[in-house]
């Protein structure tokens, strides 16, 4: 089992998730989009990095593209 941070994110209608570990000396993240009235399996990207800041920033920017917070 891989340990690692959970990320949510909650918008309208959806929560995406993110997943960030290490894995080979690199940082990775797995992102979920769960749609609130059903489940998808397997993560909906991939990102990965040398820096766990760096693939976090990634994974927040991922998230504010494609879900942009209710304003």
């Amino acid at each position: 089992m891989k340990t690692g941070r959970l990320l949510k994110f909650h918008r309208a209608g959806t929560d995406v998730h993110a997943y960030l570990y290490r894995e080979g000396g690199r940082f990775q993240a797995a992102l979920y989009v769960i749609p609130t009235d059903r489940r998808e399996p397997g993560p909906a990207a991939t990102l990965s990095g040398a820096e766990e800041a760096e693939v976090e920033s990634a994974v927040r920017a991922w998230v504010e593209e494609r879900y942009p917070p209710a304003r």
